[in-house]
């Protein structure tokens, strides 16, 4: 209170930094949770491998579950159909797919209805129906499309029972664990698929890319920022230094009439911390408002809906380390107060 302009100042410097840290992380995390669940419906499969003409041999459902990093894998059996525009097109049966997919409501399309891949359609035209013909019978199948799973078709069960044939198994889907290698595993069954004859879709990589924009973007921004709050920090220390000259002696007078030396340093520290836990308590709400506001007015603009999602570890940590930061910028001003002996501190001007 002996000067609350400088007070205010130094708490303001740190207010700024912990509201940028705060807003940066809740707009990363807003974002990440937003493009993951973009990633969901553009990839809903890690890993897949299919077989565009021949059955795929028994072993590979084995060999793909033993793969070191796959969580669960799947084989759909499918037919070789000729569709209407595009030509031969192996057809797969998605009903087992449930264990792997993230996605369901592209890869799971109702019955009466062929999903296609954008790739495959000429011209990018997508047509209302198409005629599918297996064996000689022919059904004409309403059309919706997609991505994410490679160059085949998906049906339900009893769509692909109407259309007859032979259903073989032709592809296998796979599911990656979280934090898996994804250069290792995709080698591991890029040979797999060699050795079957068989497509790979990496649908894992491109997640594990943008991903890894999103860490490198955090790291920096949180690293330009955490130099900004150290500085506050350094202006904490100063500010109580200065706090400390001035009330020598009150500070003497306070240790004449019974204060220890741990008591007056526990003193200095609790200001110290109340100083840097409220500038960080009002930078945080301050960063969540600036946030949601990013949030509304960028992050909505290339994903639809996105919620704001606040990370509590994260901000949490934000509130210990500026109090625990305090804290140890307020040990050399303490113990420099605390050193100064109640006689020599009274005969100050």
């Amino acid at each position: 209170m002996r000067n609350p302009r400088r007070t205010a100042a130094t708490a303001a410097s740190l207010l700024v930094g912990v509201t940028l840290t705060t807003a940066v992380l809740t707009g990363l995390a807003s974002s990440r949770s937003a493009v993951a669940e973009d990633m969901d419906l553009s990839h809903p499969v890690d890993l897949t491998l299919t077989s565009p003409a021949a059955p795929l041999a028994e072993t590979v459902l084995p060999d793909v579950r033993s793969t070191h990093g796959v969580v669960e894998a799947v084989a759909l059996e499918g037919v070789v159909a000729r569709v209407e525009g595009i030509g031969r097109v192996p057809l797969l049966d998605v009903g087992p797919a449930a264990a792997v997919i993230r996605d369901a409501t592209v890869t799971q399309p109702p019955a009466g209805v062929v999903t296609l891949p954008h790739d495959l359609l000429p011209g990018g035209d997508v047509p209302r129906r198409v005629d599918v013909t297996v064996d000689g019978h022919t059904e004409r199948l309403r059309v919706s499309t997609g991505d994410g799973w490679g160059e085949a078709g998906l049906v339900d069960t009893a769509t692909l029972a109407s259309l007859g044939g032979d259903p073989l198994p032709r592809a296998v889907w796979a599911r990656a664990d979280d934090g898996v290698d994804v250069e290792d595993l995709t080698g591991d069954l890029g040979a797999v698929a060699v050795t079957a004859d068989a497509d790979l879709h990496d649908g894992l990589a491109e997640r594990a890319w943008v991903e890894l924009q999103l860490d490198i973007l955090t790291g920096a921004v949180v690293a330009l920022l955490g130099i900004a709050v150290a500085i506050a920090l350094i202006g904490i220390g100063n500010t109580l230094g200065l706090s400390v000259l001035e009330r020598a002696r009150e500070n003497a007078l306070l240790r004449a009439l019974g204060l220890t030396r741990r008591q007056l340093r526990r003193m200095l520290a609790a200001e110290a911390v109340l100083l840097s836990v409220v500038a960080t308590v009002l930078g945080t709400v301050i960063g969540v408002v600036f946030a949601w506001v990013a949030v509304r007015t960028m992050v909505d603009v290339a994903v639809d809906d996105a919620a704001v999602v606040l990370p509590w570890g994260q901000l949490a940590v934000v509130v210990l380390v500026a109090a625990a930061a305090g804290l140890l910028a307020g040990v050399l001003p303490s113990r420099r107060a605390a050193r100064v002996a109640p006689a020599a501190g009274l005969a100050l001007d």
